[in-house]
């Protein structure tokens, strides 16, 4: 679609260039270091928008002030969207933003109005399906003018503050906007509500179960197909230059590898998958994009080898990729992956995690107005750091002795990938030792917003990454943040915020809030068994549906139904950076629903595997035409055809047998050890869903308690146990209540060595777990379970 303005604007770039030079710091300020302007943003808690508050720029938040002035005075909107790590939205603002005599051209024709589009998801998706539309392309900044019914006319991303060849300079830009608006209103009035229509369709209206698209697996097969003839055989992943990690799409082939080998017999084909799915894992992690000394990705790679990164570190992008990670772990046992997402959490825990739970939204790219300067590093700043004797072999394992990458300095990758994972391993004194000098340069920013959605991706990978990992780090950083959103970011109501900054909650919570949510949640109870996690889990769902659901055409609307300044009410149903919030829904809703049919919850008459149907059908159509932007719907819509696949499979022989997963685990970590050797430990046990153990004290005499006691030939004896009061139940079985144990349940012991005994780092002990589990109709024999304990 073509904009009126277009032809207006490049005659003006031919026959009246503007010059204007870029501002610096210096001209914001008084000559005794004050700010010289200080605008409405300075009331603002978002990172991004306080960057902006001492423009000169007559800046508002977007709200009823800055709307209602745009119609007393029938002015155009400005409207500006961006982001704290955006590195040419930080471009935008000091070349153009602070530049005095282009902010009087903005204040004297426009309301300008700034948007952070982490906090404003929903405006971000309307006004940048408008700049798609018009210049068929889109990226942030994204720059937008407005009619002051908010209605888009014209767009762009960066602007220079000149005109350059073939681009308008900020300046022409005003000026052709101001002109067009001020001598052909009605004809950008008609534009702009075309435009508004285009906008609907694109987000909304083109979805509906109205029409009879099938959900069969033919749209699965294709999409494969698709991604196959867009795969990289040389660096993998599925474009040239730039190249984002996609983890949708790595994660949509593995769950169709898994179930061709679950379902079918073995093929070429299936190894084919995972062959895609292992050398794009691998490229990357020893890829520039990865950071090879602190851990955790970067947004993605300016060339396709992914070597040189865009620097900035998103909480999504580690989130989702430490989970695919640990998916391809779990199939393959490779120990790189099982690495690469251990990093990546002690990267997470490190340097963006809320004292409090919960977890940081951004790390910026840059330091000093200097892109990647914080994270590249000279051969003599390497030779300063390490021992001498280490120098040659991490410069040969990393890549320095092949020379300069980036600007004269080094990004880290490792070249010789097939012969590395070992010689890594010993490096680590040496890794260590650059990331505490790293520490000493000046830090890129840390957006310390909390956001319900990322948030919710992070718990969901904790969570899992205690499941296969076992390490119990994982599962209290996931509760404690699950714990944080349910304690601070939800009403009284039960509905969510969407964020919290400096521990102020704002602005309603948007679909992918509730549906990343209930996704942490269930992993969490996936994982601990705890039911607490799932009743939150089906809470919010409920509020889901109550909120977002649309009757008429099925699906999911991404904002509550009483917000009037938006123009259209999408569904935002395409993947972007993030899975789409209606693609994650249909998976909750699918687990959900698994777990009501299989374990005894009250109460719960709503039927959440059609919710899940009606969704599918309503985007069918668009999955078949663009899979590109529905790999995470096409992910759910797998599971949706799995889950029936299983129930049409035919009884085997190994089908009647009792389940291999265990009723019974435990894990044991040291909580203190004081100077007279006196361990202090904890113990976590888990007990599948539906069963439980004898507490201590039972509640009758001939039960058998649990206890924790240690072989007889050990090094160490216990003399003291604490353990948690059970929980009373009433069993068909039994005429009295009994104390027992659920979900999960920890208690405490206190060790020390035998005599003559010195304990060492690394010694590993062995604790011994027995009990007795039951169901509602039988007990088990009674059982002792190993705990292995290792001094650290």
């Amino acid at each position: 679609m073509k904009s009126i303005l277009q032809v207006i604007i490049i005659s003006l770039i031919l026959i009246n260039p503007i010059w204007i030079s870029a501002a610096d710091e210096a001209t914001l300020k008084n000559p005794d270091g004050t700010w010289k302007w200080t605008n409405r943003l300075i009331n603002e808690t978002s990172l991004y928008l306080l960057l902006h508050a001492h423009n000169p720029v007559d800046w508002y938040p977007w709200g009823d002030e800055a709307l209602s002035r745009a119609k007393k005075e029938n002015k155009p909107i400005f409207l500006s969207v961006g982001y704290s790590t955006c590195y040419w939205c930080h471009v935008m603002e000091r070349k153009v933003f602070s530049n005095p005599d282009i902010a009087k051209e903005m204040n004297e024709n426009f309301i300008n109005i700034k948007i952070d589009r982490e906090e404003r998801p929903d405006l971000d998706e309307i006004y940048m399906t408008a700049t798609q539309l018009l210049i068929q392309h889109g990226g942030w900044p994204n720059s937008v003018f407005l009619t002051p019914d908010l209605k888009p006319f014209y767009a762009g991303t960066y602007f220079p503050p000149t005109d350059q060849p073939h681009r308008p300079g900020f300046p022409t830009i005003l000026e052709a906007v101001n002109d067009a608006w001020k001598t052909r209103e009605a004809e950008v009035i008609e534009s702009a509500n075309k435009i508004t229509q285009f906008i609907e369709v694109a987000t909304n209206k083109g979805f509906t179960t109205l029409i009879e698209n099938p959900i069969d697996r033919s749209l699965i097969t294709d999409a494969v197909e698709f991604l196959k003839s867009k795969y990289d055989k040389a660096y993998g992943g599925f474009s040239t230059a730039p190249k984002f990690p996609s983890p949708s799409n790595l994660e949509f082939l593995l769950r169709e590898y898994e179930r061709q080998t679950k379902f079918d017999k073995p093929s070429s084909e299936d190894d084919s998958l995972l062959q895609m799915i292992t050398h794009t894992l691998d490229m990357m992690a020893y890829g520039g994009i990865y950071d090879q000394i602190g851990g955790g990705f970067h947004r993605y790679s300016v060339d396709a080898k992914w070597l040189v990164p865009h620097f900035e570190k998103m909480l999504y992008d580690n989130a989702l990729l430490a989970k695919l990670y640990l998916q391809t772990y779990h199939i393959t046992k490779k120990p790189l992956y099982r690495r690469i997402a251990e990093e990546i959490f002690t990267f997470i825990q490190r340097e963006m995690t809320h004292p409090d739970g919960g977890f940081y939204s951004a790390i910026d790219a840059e330091t000093d107005a200097e892109e990647g300067k914080y994270y590249v590093w000279t051969e003599d700043e390497i030779k300063d750091v390490l021992d001498k004797k280490d120098v040659k072999k991490f410069n040969s394992i990393y890549g320095i002795d092949k020379g300069t990458n980036f600007e004269g300095k080094n990004v880290l990758y490792v070249p010789n990938t097939h012969k590395s994972e070992t010689s890594i391993l010993t490096l680590r004194s040496s890794k260590e030792k650059l990331l505490d000098a790293r520490n000493e340069r000046e830090r890129p920013l840390l957006d310390t917003k909390i956001l319900v959605n990322w948030n919710g991706l992070m718990i969901d990978a904790l969570a899992y990454g205690y499941q296969v990992l076992e390490d119990e780090q994982y599962y209290t950083a996931a509760s404690e943040a699950a714990q944080f959103i349910l304690d601070s970011l939800t009403k009284p109501d039960g509905e969510l915020w969407h964020l919290s900054t400096s521990n102020v909650a704002k602005f309603d919570g948007y679909l992918d809030d509730y549906a990343f949510f209930i996704q942490g949640l269930l992993t969490l109870h996936e994982a601990s068994g705890e039911e607490k996690w799932l009743i939150a889990a089906q809470e919010l769902t409920q509020k889901m549906i109550e909120l977002f659901w649309d009757d008429m055409n099925g699906g999911f609307f991404y904002t509550k139904a009483d917000d009037k300044q938006l123009i259209v009410r999408t569904k935002k149903p395409h993947d972007s950076a993030i899975p789409s919030g209606n693609a994650v829904a249909v998976n909750t809703l699918l687990i959900l629903q698994e777990k009501i049919n299989r374990l005894p919850m009250k109460n719960i008459e709503v039927d959440y595997r059609e919710y899940a149907e009606k969704t599918l059908r309503s985007f069918a159509q668009a999955m078949d035409e663009t899979p590109s932007s529905f790999m995470h719907m096409l992910y759910s819509l797998n599971a949706y055809l799995d889950s029936q696949d299983v129930e049409n499979l035919p009884v085997k022989d190994s089908d009647t047998k009792p389940s291999t997963q265990p009723i019974v685990t435990a894990h044991a970590n040291i909580l203190t050890i004081s100077n007279s050797s006196v361990i202090y430990a904890e113990i976590r046990i888990t007990i599948k869903d539906g069963w439980h153990i004898n507490a201590n004290p039972t509640g009758q005499e001939n039960l058998i308690p649990t206890t924790i006691s240690v072989p007889d030939d050990s090094s160490i004896s216990i003399y003291e146990e604490n353990y948690p009061k059970g929980k009373s139940v009433k069993f068909e079985f039994s005429p009295d209540r009994l104390n027992v144990y659920e979900g999960m349940t920890t208690f405490t012991v206190k060790i020390r060595p035998k005599e003559n005994i010195t304990l060492k780092k690394n010694d590993q002990l062995l604790l011994k777990l027995n009990y007795q589990a039951c169901n509602e109709t039988m007990c088990l024999l009674p059982e002792t379970l190993d705990i292995p304990l290792k001094i650290k």
